[in-house]
């Protein structure tokens, strides 16, 4: 645990002087990167995630624990472990990213830290709040392989301190790291609603999940960012819990039992009658595909 508190204490003041740094800048250069309300909006996301994740640790390292003493695994070369739980730990945040975008349910979790029209780096703290009642379940098989639980989170906690960085829009490209790395350039692909580039860039520090498995777009375009389907008022309770209230309404369609099923578990913008499209969908329908 000491060594996530050290990691916590070192990069804060990293972040706000980055944070302030760009802020400064943007004010210059007129770019409007930022805004108070969007900025609170973050802000306030980060504290309840924290809090919520604060509040699940004592199951999150249960869980780890579990997977980690079934394990028949046990790695006795130090940089041979470290160098597998950092890829492993990388794969399985690509896979629970992928499912968070391709799984409605998910999504209206997930949809809050796309919500923000701005990309900035206090958009990388927009956090999706309700994450940490999950997310320890994609890193269970970690445990199982031989990773010990507090090396899986303080892993889990560096590749995101590098996910922090690749949210902005002042580094435009990175050279040959953009052939294995996120970059700054993949991940504005990610945040963007731009039909091309949605659903697209997974990965949180190694881009090369996503050209393995067909998740891959380089930034070829200018990025809007935001939802396809923009927020009415930007309220906390509208980017938290906005895409559940969609989905209730769904639900409550007088619709069979199975196509409440699919509302549930298909691609956000799925739909029996094609009133809503998938981001594929929508690809297809404008040729993109």
């Amino acid at each position: 645990m000491y060594r996530e508190q050290l990691l916590l204490l070192i990069e804060t003041p990293i972040y706000v002087l980055l944070i302030v740094g760009e802020m400064l800048i943007s004010s210059y250069q007129n770019t409007k990167s930022y805004s108070t309300k969007d900025t609170a909006t973050n802000l306030m996301c980060t504290a309840l995630n924290f809090g919520l994740d604060f509040a699940m640790r004592g199951i999150t390292l249960a869980a780890l624990i579990i997977a980690f003493q079934l394990s028949p695994f046990h790695i006795e070369n130090q940089a041979i472990y470290w160098l597998l739980l950092f890829l492993g730990q990388d794969f399985f945040y690509y896979l629970l990213h992928l499912t968070d975008h391709y799984t409605r349910f998910f999504w209206a979790v997930h949809v809050t830290h796309h919500s923000s029209e701005k990309f900035n780096f206090t958009v990388a703290i927009r956090s999706s709040v309700f994450q940490p009642l999950y997310r320890f379940i994609y890193y269970m098989p970690l445990g199982f392989l031989g990773f010990q639980p507090l090396d899986i989170l303080f892993m889990y906690a560096l590749c995101q301190t590098y996910g922090f960085f690749v949210h902005t829009e002042k580094i435009r490209k990175m050279g040959f790291l953009e052939w294995f790395m996120v970059t700054p350039s993949h991940h504005r692909v990610h945040h963007a609603k731009n039909p091309i580039y949605l659903d697209k860039n997974m990965g949180m520090v190694l881009i090369i999940w996503d050209k393995l498995f067909g998740t891959f777009q380089p930034e070829t375009e200018k990025a809007e960012y935001g939802l396809t389907t923009p927020l009415k008022t930007g309220s906390p309770g509208e980017v938290i819990f906005g895409e559940w209230g969609k989905l209730i309404a769904d639900l409550k369609k007088p619709v069979p039992f199975s196509t409440k099923w699919k509302y549930l578990w298909k691609p956000p913008g799925w739909s029996p009658d094609g009133s809503s499209l998938t981001s594929n969908e929508i690809r297809k329908k404008l040729g993109h595909l």
